[in-house]
This record gives structure tokens, C-alpha cells and sequence, in this order.
């Protein structure tokens, strides 16, 4: 009997991709249109690979989606779309962080000064992954990077949000920095002697959300129905703009 499979879903970021594993192996994987119509293409294109795999949805045993931080709607459209085969097909659903998923881009990486070096360095490495959270905020974390041991990435500091500067201080020179946040503050980022990784290593993918959902798989933590949602981090920009106009209502009102 084939093992059965995990179905993993990344719509974090513009970039989305879909990705089939089984056995703790990735058995295919297909990118997205960079123009966020996740909604749109999402289930053709999970379609599609469960048909040039020959599999049905019924083989379908665990859904991977990348939670957040990052794009409100893409989180929702992965969210909604773990409640939907949970249901229907009563597999389980387990909730893969965003940012360790862009860390484990970092996993293998050889900084250009020591691409000349055999073996690479495989000493515990920290890195940082910052996306800009708009009104003046990052989304931030910090891993270290354990390439010899069984876990490979360990988390140093929680996702949050956060003020930039104040953030940036603790970062130094072995650090590495990467994420789409470094478009917005790269300069203060490499003002703290970071090392900043390559832009093509900031982009979240579905098989790096299938080797945490297989892991998260393994140690039983699924997510109950009413846990299957998106993590914001902080709500999204309309419900903090109505807070803001009720708490000035409030004011006015002199309650």
C-alpha cells in the first residue's frame, strides 16, 4: 500500500506554488503566477498534479499551508482551503510558520567568499527573515541553522511584528538576513554588517511547507477545525483602521 499523501499549499507571497510529498519525499511541485491569483488557479493547479501523479484526492492524508505572516488574501484562500478538505475528505491539517519556511531556503547556502572552500563551513549560523508589514513595521524572526543535526533549523526568536531600527540593533556581523523585507529596508539592514542573502532565496515554496508539514505530520500536531487559520500577526489594515475610527468615537463621545 503507497503512502499516503501530503498536499502542501504556499500563498504567502506573491510567488505561490503547490507541492505533493509521500514517504517524507517530494514527489512534485508546481509554481504559481507571480500576480497573487492564488484563488484563481490554486485548485487547477492542484488538480493537475494529482493527475500527472496518478493519485485522486482521496490519497490526499495530511494539507500543509503556509500560515503567515504575509499576504492577507493568500493566507485566507490557503486556510479556507485546509477547512475545505478537512471536511470533505477528513484529512489532517497542520499549520507551517512562513518565515521558517523562507529560512529554509538558507539551509546549503555558501556565501561568495567561501564558495571556494571544500567542505563548506557547517558551523550553527544564524539567520533572520523580515518582511515589511506596511505602517512602519516588519514581520520578523530569527532561526539558527543546525545543518548537521536532525533538526536542521532551531527557532532563536518567535515571529512578531516590529519596529525596524529597534529590531535591526541586535544584528551583526555572522548574521544572515533574508526576506522580501530587505527591499524596503536593505540599507539599514546591510548598515549593521549582515550578511544579506540573494534575492532568489527570499521566495517561500511549497516544498519547503511539505518538509515542516511532514515533520509537524510525525509529531501529531494537527490543527483542530477552529485552529485552521491564518496568523496575521497583527489584523489586517481595514480592522485596524475601524478600531482606530471606534476609539476616536469613544473619545468623543468622552467615554
Amino acid at each position: 500500500m503507497s503512502s499516503p499523501l501530503l498536499l502542501a499549499v504556499e500563498t504567502s507571497q506573491a510567488q505561490g506554488s503547490v507541492a505533493l510529498a509521500a514517504a517524507g519525499r517530494i514527489v512534485a511541485s508546481r509554481g504559481l503566477s507571480a500576480e497573487r491569483r492564488h484563488a484563481s488557479e490554486l485548485l487547477p493547479a492542484i488538480a493537475e498534479l494529482l493527475r500527472e501523479t496518478g493519485h485522486q484526492p482521496a490519497d490526499i492524508g495530511t494539507f500543509a499551508y503556509s500560515a503567515g505572516p504575509g499576504s492577507f488574501t493568500g493566507l485566507r484562500v490557503a486556510a479556507t482551503l485546509g477547512q475545505m478538505l478537512q471536511s470533505a475528505l477528513g484529512c489532517g491539517v497542520v499549520a507551517a510558520p512562513t518565515l521558517e519556511v523562507i529560512a529554509r531556503n538558507a539551509l546549503g547556502y555558501v556565501p561568495e567568499s567561501a564558495a571556494g572552500t571544500f567542505p563548506p563551513a557547517r558551523a550553527p549560523q544564524r539567520v533572520a527573515v523580515i518582511l515589511d508589514a506596511r505602517g512602519g513595521r516588519i514581520y520578523a524572526a530569527m532561526f539558527e541553522l543546525r545543518e548537521l543535526q536532525v533538526d536542521e533549523i532551531a527557532v532563536l526568536q518567535p515571529a512578531g511584528a516590529f519596529e525596524p531600527a529597534a529590531w535591526f540593533a541586535q544584528l551583526g556581523a555572522p548574521d544572515w538576513v533574508m526576506g522580501e523585507g530587505l527591499r524596503k529596508h536593505g540599507a539599514a539592514v546591510a548598515a549593521t554588517g549582515a550578511h544579506l542573502l540573494p534575492e532568489q532565496l527570499w521566495t517561500p515554496r511549497a516544498e519547503n511547507v511539505a518538509v515542516i508539514g511532514s515533520r509537524l505530520a510525525e509529531a501529531g500536531q494537527f490543527c483542530r477545525p477552529d485552529q485552521i487559520v491564518p496568523h496575521y500577526i497583527r489584523p489586517p489594515e481595514c480592522e485596524e483602521v475601524y478600531e482606530q475610527r471606534r476609539a476616536e468615537a469613544r473619545r468623543r463621545r468622552n467615554e
